[in-house]
């Protein structure tokens, strides 16, 4: 009777901590889906992002349902429900092409959804030269299209925008300037955004820069 009850106890024992993995195995598990989908020339510009990754445990009584994050060299607890592990995509040779994906597993470590792959520029898929336009280009064409002000434009910025479902640069140029009781600076700007592959002037919206969030 004890034999049958120790045994029972460490059958138990193995079943729970087996849903316990270790955080290196999950980072591994997800490299190796990316890597069978987009191939071993790509994988090379993707590199798991730490500090955002996390898994979902089972809801609680009250249906509430929490999330964790994955920390480095440890461990998930019990009962988790499903995890996300993030991916960072960068391709050096053009200034600032990056952005990130999700990968999503199951229980069984499998992907929960098709991996969002629109990230990667047709060009690098084919392994061709970029047929983005220039960052001068960018910069001459909004030139063309933003108010004329002595206030200053920021810098361009090169993004893949995931509601256009395409890369756009992107352009902030100060309408108004005024100093608030603090000294800070704050006003109206407006934000262009530019096809990075036809140079189309996607849209031109106004936003606020200071204490008021741009929108």
């Amino acid at each position: 009777m004890k034999k049958t009850v120790t045994l029972l106890f460490i059958l138990t024992f193995l079943g729970l901590n087996a849903q316990r993995l270790k955080t290196e195995m999950i980072i591994e598990q997800s490299e190796m889906i990316l890597r069978n989908i987009i191939g071993q020339d790509l994988i090379k510009y993707f590199a798991p992002t730490e500090g955002i990754s996390f898994y979902r445990l089972k809801e609680n009584r009250f249906g509430f349902v929490s999330t964790k994050k994955l920390k480095k060299n440890g461990k998930t607890r019990r009962k988790w429900i499903e995890i996300w592990v993030h991916w960072r995509f960068e391709y050096p040779s053009i200034q600032g092409l990056s952005s990130a994906l999700w990968i999503k597993l199951d229980k069984n470590l499998n992907p929960l959804e098709p991996l969002e792959l629109n990230i990667i520029p047709d060009f690098i898929w084919n392994n061709k030269p970029s047929n983005f336009i220039s960052i001068n280009d960018a910069e001459k064409i909004g030139e063309r299209n933003l108010t004329r002000t002595n206030f200053g434009i920021d810098d361009l910025k090169l993004s893949f925008d995931s509601k256009l479902n395409m890369y756009v640069y992107e352009i902030c140029n100060k309408k108004t300037q005024d100093l608030d009781s603090d000294g800070k600076k704050h006003g109206v700007l407006e934000i262009i955004k530019i096809s990075a592959l036809t140079g189309e002037v996607i849209e031109i919206i106004d936003g606020y820069y200071g204490k008021t969030i741009i929108r």
